[in-house]
């Protein structure tokens, strides 16, 4: 667990490239919509965020941002 989970969110981005959803693996094709984890801070940034599909982040919502164990 780190120390910026409560500034976590997930943001809404149209895909520039291809990409793999993290949590079903479902391909997201160019100009498609998905979303990621984003630290909402105007300093900080993350290295390795993790996108999601629309249908996962439908799903499953903000529990994507919680323990992972329990989806």
């Amino acid at each position: 667990m780190s120390k910026y989970n409560s500034l976590k969110i997930l943001k809404k981005v149209k895909a520039r490239t291809n990409h793999i959803c993290s949590r079903c693996g479902q391909e997201i094709n160019r100009n498609d919509i998905y979303y990621i984890e984003y630290i909402n801070d105007k300093f900080l940034h993350n290295l390795h965020a993790k996108k999601y599909c629309v249908f996962c982040s439908k799903k499953y919502g903000d529990a994507l941002l919680k323990d992972k164990g329990k989806l």
